[in-house]
């Protein structure tokens, strides 16, 4: 969702006069402390300095994950030990065991505990080498359920700002999970896409293609003290959008992939196979993340892939026909949905999906090429529409046929969650809420046969989408002004000299373009609500939010009943948090030597061309790498100069070295930080 909102509303300001507000201002890249005066990576942390992280439960299992950064030997493989209690002492310890990882997992290690029981707080650690890791929570689903509370998060943008939103997530002791619907990382290279006031850079310094470029960028976001909060503290269900792999991608291509990258099929591949270490998913052979988790007789959630699994290129235009019809989510995929849905015998049915699955009709914005209004011009209402053509309107016989299963099966209480768009939406959801572009009305709307705005009659369920955590809102792009302009407009009658007034978005009952947040979505028999929260800044590390507005659906309504001024209540029973700091080593080891420096990895390997090593100062350093080869002769070194704290990648050229493994060294000040071995092929 990168270009679409800046496109959009240069259209929109142009055609309202200018651009007013305060613009993005980039500087130059320039490495030094974050405004937060955070390390780069946590000390007391080490090996497990990404932190721990719990995802996909079931009612009787939980996945658990980690990754270890070894000192040395990158080459050889290690065991990883781990407990589950009910207790944050472990006290009462009720499963353990080890488990090897090495390099071709990138030293993560996920296990699927079992023999959990449902609705429950667990607790869990890991060790490796006489260090524990933090304690995480995590908490299975339930089968008897009355109310559940989720925290429903999208667009995680490092170089946008700080992760405050997951800050205030995981202070939150009543969360059922974390629904993260995608855009998890992004692919672009530093200083793409971003806010470099922040000085948030990524690594590695170019757009991410390979393996180890992928893994790299998963490293960058999982430093960050924020998001190893949440992943510490709550449960996530995660599936991914279109950053994990490229910006708007498909099947089989994306916006963001040209052929001097490689092949598309292989990146994909890649994407997905690093999202699965990474990510406290459970394992699949096919790397297939459309899936359902059940919470009792309350709530079926039912997760999509509208990316990478069957979705076809867009339409040329927004308005083009659909023949042959295009698909979204593939045969497969779609059958199954349907049967989801056909099947579920939950209160709720709740879809996680990555794109706005409702009409959302902007040409309001359209001007001319001298930047007058020009909102009955085809052409013109085309060129800002397309802006928004990666969405679920682009695919209307597959929509369609899902509004048609909903409604002819008299199917109660659909609700879509959905992020991608950076902005806060909740919809009635319509097969077409309006005629638009209607050719008998100069290409304005006009009121729909099927759907009446006031009573919300013809709606057959509702959306909510979340805004970002970081990523651009509208706001940064053209101004709060203008901003503002347009979140007036967008579902309110228009007037139109000699013809009255028109709406463009009548089930649009709620926008918000401008705060990043999130929203608690919480269930119980008789009603859904989301509760949206927005942060008072991303600028700088800060612990304030504030509640806005609560939009609600009631039991069998298939509408949105209430937007209100007033949150949900919470849960009764609040759950004891994980402790922060991890717990104290093993007695008898030695205290934990000052670490000033860290490799993260190093690949690929084995290698023919480049060399690239992945590491993390907390201070000035001096540093190089040296290599030598398999009898200990110095064959190169690469002085790096004096780095400032932060997070770097340095690639060097092995093409000339001779076939066969060498050893390398990574020095700071002096000393060796850390060594390994790599074979030249």
């Amino acid at each position: 969702m990168k270009k679409q909102i800046i496109y959009l509303l240069f259209f929109f300001t142009i055609g309202m006069g200018g651009v007013s507000g305060q613009q993005i201002k980039l500087t130059e890249y320039s490495r030094s402390l974050n405004k937060s005066g955070a390390l780069s990576f946590d000390p007391k942390l080490k090996p497990f300095y990404h932190g721990v992280a719990s995802g996909d439960p079931l009612t009787d299992r939980v996945i658990i994950w980690t990754r270890i950064t070894p000192d040395s030997g990158n080459y050889t493989s290690k065991t990883v030990s781990w407990k589950v209690a009910t207790d944050t002492s472990f006290l009462n310890i009720i499963q353990s065991g080890n488990i090897v990882t090495d390099s071709s997992k990138d030293y993560t290690v996920k296990i699927d505990v079992t023999g959990l029981q449902s609705g429950a707080t667990y607790y869990y650690v890991f060790g490796y080498n006489g260090y524990y890791s933090v304690i995480g929570r995590m908490r299975t689903a339930a089968t008897v359920a009355n109310h559940l509370r989720f925290a429903v998060v999208s667009c995680n943008n490092y170089e946008a700002g700080f992760f405050n939103g997951f800050k205030k997530i995981s202070q939150r002791n009543d969360l059922d999970v974390i629904i993260h619907l995608g855009d998890y990382i992004y692919e672009y290279e530093p200083k793409a896409y971003g806010d470099s006031l922040t000085n948030r850079f990524v690594e590695p310094k170019k757009e991410i293609i390979s393996e180890g470029d992928y893994r790299t960028r998963y490293s960058v976001y999982r430093l960050d003290a924020d998001l190893r909060a949440a992943h510490q503290q709550q449960t996530f269900i995660s599936i991914w959008d279109d950053h994990e792999s490229s910006n708007d991608s498909y099947e089989n291509g994306a916006e963001n992939h040209q052929t001097n990258e490689g092949d598309w099929q292989t990146r994909k591949n890649i994407s997905k196979k690093v999202y699965f270490e990474w990510m406290p998913i459970r394992e699949t052979t096919d790397k297939k993340i459309y899936r359902k988790i059940m919470y009792g007789n309350l709530v079926d959630l039912i997760l999509l892939d509208t990316r990478l699994e069957g979705r076809v290129k867009p339409p040329v235009n927004f308005d083009d026909a659909d023949i042959p019809a295009r698909t979204m989510l593939g045969s497969t995929q779609y059958n199954w949905l349907i049967n989801q849905l056909s099947t579920s015998t939950a209160k709720w049915k709740v879809i996680g999906n990555q794109v706005l699955f409702s009409d959302m009709n902007v040409g309001f914005g359209a001007v001319d090429a001298q930047g007058q209004p020009a909102i009955t011009n085809l052409a013109a209402i085309r060129a800002v529409e397309n802006l928004f053509i990666d969405n679920w309107e682009s695919y209307p016989t597959e929509r369609n046929a899902i509004l048609d299963t909903i409604q002819n099966k008299n199917i109660k209480n659909t609700i879509f969650l959905t992020g991608d768009s950076h902005a806060s939406w909740s919809f009635d959801l319509n097969k077409k809420p309006v005629k638009y572009p209607d050719p008998q009305l100069f290409n304005l709307p006009t009121p729909s046969s099927t759907y009446i705005p006031a009573t919300g009659v013809g709606s057959v369920g509702v959306e909510f989408a979340t805004p970002s955590i970081t990523s651009a809102n509208f706001d940064e792009a053209v101004g709060v002004a203008a901003t503002a302009q347009f979140e007036t407009v967008i579902n309110n009658p228009i007037p139109i000299p000699g013809l009255g007034s028109v709406t463009y978005n009548p089930h649009l009952k709620y926008v918000d373009l401008d705060r990043h947040g999130y929203f608690i979505l919480d269930l119980k028999n008789d009603s859904a609500q989301a509760d949206y929260f927005y942060l008072d800044t991303i600028r700088v590390s800060s612990n304030i939010e504030k509640f806005n507005k609560g939009v609600a659906t009631a039991n069998n309504s298939n509408r949105i009943t209430s937007v209100g001024t007033n949150p949900a209540t919470p849960k009764s029973v609040q759950e004891v948090p994980a402790p922060v700091n991890p717990p104290t080593k093993i007695t008898g080891l030695s205290p934990l030597p000052k670490i000033e420096a860290v490799v993260i990895m190093a690949y690929p390997n084995p290698t023919s061309q480049e060399f690239t090593i992945n590491y993390a100062l907390n201070k000035n350093a001096q540093t190089e790498v040296q290599i030598f080869d398999i009898r200990g002769n110095s064959i190169k070194t690469t002085k790096l100069g004096k780095q400032p704290n932060g997070i770097y990648s340095t690639t060097i050229d092995v093409s000339q070295l001779p076939v066969g493994f060498y050893y390398y060294h990574f020095i700071a000040n002096s000393e060796i930080v850390s060594y390994g071995k790599f074979l030249k092929q």
